[in-house]
């Protein structure tokens, strides 16, 4: 029987500590154990493993005396081999909930099965999410380009100007929400869209379509999302297929499309961005085993 030991180390303020290690432990069934980073024991081990480290979300691997340090990619790349994709969707969440900067931006990764178990392994698991445990995400349909295709437009320009690159040479994941200023569920998820554009490590660009002036100005105004990139672009919306709105797509740094949905509150949002944690195809496995044209992820 292995003695490794895993340990999430975070910056949180003293009274989250407990919590969150504790909720990260229960999510992980007990792969995974959360540390602040002010821990005592987490600067032992820190100056065993990597003398000189910064104040960063690091992953340490504790075998015997042998202490190893993960950040960055590697932290996010290392996780996927003892972490299957139900537990890795229930710790972001946990950690998103706690407004803890702790993954970062998760880049592509499709986990090799010798890592993580077989495709279809990953995806009974998701699938019994799907089924009970996770009620609260988003609502997946079949409208617009499947999951695992390459968005169909390579990039927006901002009505500030700016060019965002989607599918070619685009530098963070993206969650490309559509919306309307007229439209009843994009006014009840506009309030959850600056806190999520500011501590989400995924970039959010808010898309519509035809629009007078001065109805989105006063939309950005009223909701604070002045800093959120805006695009106003018909074409974009057809060609994605979105038939109604509030409805959002989650593309990796490819342009790839690791989930797609409609998106009515802060759960839907953080849930679309939870994704990125998964393999395409075990979610479209997970997916595909329910038999109702709709199911909710989380």
């Amino acid at each position: 029987m292995s003695n490794v030991k895993h340990y999430i180390l975070f910056d949180s303020g003293c009274a989250q500590c407990t919590d969150v290690a504790a909720a990260i432990e229960k999510e992980s069934s007990g792969a995974l154990l959360g540390m602040s980073l002010y821990a005592p024991e987490a600067k032992q081990l820190l100056d065993r493993a990597r003398p000189g480290w910064k104040f960063e979300p690091t992953l340490l691997e504790v075998d015997g005396e042998h202490v190893r340090a993960f950040t960055g990619l590697q932290m996010r790349t290392h996780l996927v081999t003892f972490l299957n994709p139900l537990q890795l969707l229930k710790i972001a969440r946990v950690v998103q909930q706690a407004g803890i900067p702790l993954l970062g931006a998760f880049e592509a990764h499709e986990p090799h099965p010798a890592e993580t178990g077989t495709v279809e392994t990953q995806a009974a698991q998701l699938a019994e999410a799907l089924q009970s445990e996770l009620p609260d995400g988003f609502a997946y349909t079949k409208d617009g380009p499947e999951l695992g295709m390459v968005s169909p437009v390579a990039k927006l320009t901002t009505t500030k100007g700016k060019l965002i690159r989607l599918n070619d040479g685009a530098d963070d994941n993206t969650i490309l929400l559509f919306l309307s200023t007229t439209c009843g569920y994009c006014r009840k998820v506009a309030p959850y869209l600056a806190p999520f554009a500011t501590e989400a490590p995924e970039k959010l660009v808010l898309v519509f379509s035809t629009v007078e002036a001065d109805q989105l100005r006063a939309f950005v105004k009223e909701f604070k999302l002045g800093k959120i990139p805006l695009v106003i672009s018909p074409e974009t919306r057809s060609a994605f297929g979105v038939v109604g709105v509030p409805y959002g797509f989650a593309l990796d740094a490819m342009g790839t499309i690791r989930g797609k949905g409609i998106v009515n509150n802060n759960w839907h949002l953080d849930s679309l961005a939870n994704t990125f944690y998964v393999s395409v195809e075990a979610l479209k496995q997970a997916l595909a085993s329910r038999k109702e044209d709709k199911v909710v992820v989380s």
